[in-house]
């Protein structure tokens, strides 16, 4: 069974159960990268002084995270560029994976680019946005989204649409999104649409 949603604007409670965590790991798994020292071993270097040029550049990084002994979680960029000048390290094909106890896929995500700011730790992340949750079985996806640290608080732009789908095929997409997670909730203040999924117990 199935049902449309209004093309209002929406407020929801996030609950276990629904994206709350797999909004959360888009950014906190990204930015919590991008804030730790890296390991360059499998990287190039090279060290610029000219001005409007990084000050360091790494290809091909990788970047692993060890928690009690196994492989927690895995990014890696195609490019990774720093600037000192403005505190911001940006990331060009990015794409990283969050492990779960057992070692498979617990959350995945990719971005054509991320700038993050070493002095605020907000980011602007951007595109083709999307990251999957194996255990909220869902995604979400858009083109561009904004990270702010202290209001610990993730959104888009009025007019860019964002697709939150879970993989039973309920979906919400709308504009106007604002993820907070100080109070758990999600809204869409522009027009929205979806059809939410919904199978009887046997």
């Amino acid at each position: 069974m199935s049902g449309s949603a209004g093309k209002d604007s929406l407020r929801a409670r996030l609950t276990r159960g629904q994206p709350r965590r797999l909004l959360a790991a888009a950014a906190c798994a990204v930015l919590a990268v991008c804030g730790c020292s890296l390991n360059y071993d499998e990287a190039s270097i090279e060290e610029q002084t000219s001005s409007g040029v990084p000050d360091t550049v790494a290809n091909r990084m990788v970047y692993r995270v060890n928690r009690e002994g196994r492989l927690s979680l895995q990014m890696e960029a195609a490019r990774a560029e720093t600037y000192n000048s403005t505190n911001t390290t940006v990331l060009t094909g990015a794409h990283f994976v969050e492990f779960d106890s057992g070692g498979g896929n617990a959350t995945e995500g990719s971005a054509r680019k991320v700038i993050y700011h070493l002095d605020t730790e907000n980011a602007e992340i951007s595109g083709e946005v999307k990251v999957h949750s194996a255990s909220e079985k869902g995604s979400v996806s858009a083109e561009s989204l904004s990270w702010l640290n202290k209001e610990k608080r993730l959104s888009a732009s009025p007019e860019e649409p964002v697709l939150i789908r879970k993989d039973d095929g309920t979906f919400i997409a709308g504009t106007g999104f604002t993820g907070d997670f100080r109070t758990r909730q999600v809204t869409f203040s522009g027009p929205i649409k979806g059809t939410y999924v919904w199978e009887e117990k046997k």
